[in-house]
């Protein structure tokens, strides 16, 4: 059971349920054009209840330049899974083509650093050996992502990779393999400044394929709910309101549908987002126009 359980965590990222605002987590061509600092921060708790159960703490902070048609961003990923710890820091960049008839295609790479660390003191063997003489295993590796993201009136398509320099076969404890993603949304003004957002997705985390569809209704720019169902996992509830001005806070809560249901109370995730707005570079007086 250890060993399964290992191997399998050692083959996958773990997943977001609020990836539909945080896509540019693992898609460096999702970059928001809205003359801001964007700023994510995220908290997930897997599993609650089941022990050793994988947690993840991120920081996405990214900005698009809208007269070089460019954005950039940093992922910073601190992940832990029983003895297994891995922390991810990366550096974005995004270009965006605006096509005749309202057509826009962006694409993104990402290029940093990950660190991976196998703990064997926090391993528990089936036998009764009280030392066993294996030393912590570790490793840093060069990480690469790539991405594309296709707008066109109310939907939006995307695809990326993630460590895309490490096959499925080439995997090990210590290396990632790639990680795909392909998301749609479509957005509907329904009136009464009520939008919903329906949306399908497909995720291949290693040798796991995960599909998934979802509904969310946003109210103005002041809160917002929705529905997902990840097949065979998980039933996934979220919301999200706006605090202020700048800030936002969403939260998801994924039931179990799979094979752990009855093993766990759920998994939390909780997203804050602060939007600082650029300030103008414009200088409209005119004791600048001399």
């Amino acid at each position: 059971m250890l060993s399964a359980s290992v191997n399998v965590f050692a083959q996958s990222d773990l997943l977001f349920s609020n990836y539909n605002i945080n896509a540019v987590a693992f898609n460096p061509a999702a970059i928001e054009n809205n003359n801001a600092l964007n700023a994510y921060f995220g908290l997930r708790q897997q599993w609650v209840g089941w022990e050793d159960a994988p947690n993840m703490q991120w920081l996405n902070v990214s900005t698009f330049f809208d007269k070089s048609n460019m954005g950039v961003s940093l992922n910073i990923n601190n992940q832990s899974v029983g003895a297994e710890l891995t922390q991810n820091i990366k550096l974005g960049y995004s270009y965006r083509l605006y096509i005749a008839g309202g057509h826009q295609l962006s694409f993104g790479i990402a290029a940093g650093v990950y660190f991976r660390k196998l703990d064997f003191s926090k391993l528990r063997f089936e036998e009764d050996e009280e030392n066993i003489p294996i030393s912590d295993e570790r490793q840093t590796s060069a990480d690469f992502d790539f991405g594309f993201e296709y707008s066109f009136k109310q939907l939006t398509i995307g695809i990326s990779s993630n460590h895309i320099t490490t096959t499925s076969k080439k995997a090990t404890i210590l290396k990632i393999p790639i990680q795909n993603h392909l998301y749609a949304r479509y957005l509907i003004e329904a009136g009464n400044e009520i939008r919903l957002i329906p949306g399908i997705a497909y995720h291949r985390s290693g040798s796991i394929d995960l599909f998934d569809i979802s509904a969310d209704m946003f109210y103005k720019d002041l809160f917002n709910v929705g529905l997902k169902y990840r097949a065979g996992t998980s039933f996934i509830l979220r919301a999200g309101v706006r605090l202020t001005s700048v800030f936002e806070i969403n939260y998801a809560y994924d039931l179990g549908a799979g094979e752990f249901r009855n093993y766990n109370s759920g998994s939390h995730e909780i997203i804050l987002i602060g939007r600082f707005s650029r300030k103008s570079k414009s200088l409209n007086s005119p004791r600048f126009m001399d």
